[in-house]
């Protein structure tokens, strides 16, 4: 016996709302939440976020127990209100110096520098501010930008160092050219230390390059002896994706470990902090990596901290 089959075809209009939802109500809740929405990438753009952490530092003398530093990077020629919220986070935290990590203007050095010197010119006045170039910097006119900092009291640190003295005690704290400049000597920065133990080092570098596993192999023998290393550059991978993270950062890398985008790590003999920055540059937004500033407060330990 031969079975026939046929098709039935049975058209169900599909409404472009709830059936119990009039157009209008449905109209307004897709308003309210594409505004919602946009209110929140607005926000992730604004946004502040201050952190605070206490980083434990090797033969660090009881002087410099509670040393406070504030970092800021990446300001990307942005507006800054001298009297807005940034300064006044700075201002409150009772910081012993101010540290810049480089990236002070994009594309036109020009414009970029007349905006952000009222705020430098503010930082200046609320402690002595040193600062380094990055990758933007050198790729417009560092030297040019350089002399403006210099202009308003911010101490310029290109492969050199100062020695941060309190009492008899004393910190160094160096500064490199950006490495993406191939004008970064870590050797020429740091001093010669024969005494032990030694002073503890803070470096100032615009990139964390050196720690990067994918280019850890150009890394400066004297790296090891830096107690701290603060750095920007990534802007904390600017996007990030709900439970991934970054998408990629300026290395080019898809996904890379949290550790080289942002935040406090343990690096061989020394720790690593990467800012987010407070700027973003041309046209770009951040999505879940908020701007920030970085209050960082140097602990004495006696002992040895392990390495990660």
């Amino acid at each position: 016996m031969r079975l026939a089959y046929s098709t039935v075809f049975v058209f169900v209009p599909i409404p472009m709302f709830p059936s119990h939802v009039s157009p209008h109500v449905f109209f307004f809740m897709v308003v309210l939440l594409v505004s919602a929405l946009i209110a929140w990438l607005v926000w992730e753009n604004v946004a502040l976020t201050v952190e605070r952490i206490e980083v434990p530092v090797e033969a660090l003398s009881p002087e410099f127990d509670g040393f406070r530093i504030a970092q800021v990077s990446d300001l990307h020629g942005q507006r800054f209100d001298p009297a807005g919220r940034e300064a006044q986070v700075i201002m409150n935290a009772g910081v012993d110096l101010i540290a810049v990590t480089g990236d002070f203007v994009h594309g036109n050095h020009i414009v970029g520098l007349r905006r952000i010197l009222p705020f430098m010119r503010k930082l200046v006045s609320i402690a002595p501010v040193y600062a380094v170039s990055g990758n933007h910097d050198h790729w417009t006119n560092w030297p040019y930008i350089a002399a403006g900092l210099k202009g308003v009291g911010v101490t310029v640190l290109e492969n050199s160092h100062v020695r941060i003295k309190r009492g008899t005690q004393e910190i160094v704290l160096a500064g490199v050219s950006c490495p993406h400049s191939r004008h970064g000597s870590l050797a020429q920065a740091l001093p010669l230390q024969t005494v032990v133990p030694v002073v503890p080092v803070v470096l100032l570098v615009h990139a964390a390059t050196w720690f990067e596993p994918w280019h850890r192999v150009k890394a400066p023998a004297e790296i090891k002896q830096v107690a701290l290393t603060l750095a920007g550059h990534t802007h904390g991978g600017q996007v990030k994706l709900p439970f991934l993270g970054a998408v990629t950062t300026a290395s080019g890398h898809l996904f890379p470990p949290k550790k080289y985008v942002e935040g406090l790590s343990r690096q061989g003999n020394g720790w690593l902090y990467i800012n987010r920055g407070l700027g973003q540059g041309g046209r770009a937004f951040r999505f879940l990596s908020r701007r920030e500033i970085t209050i960082i407060t140097l602990r004495r330990t006696s002992a040895p901290v392990g390495s990660t």
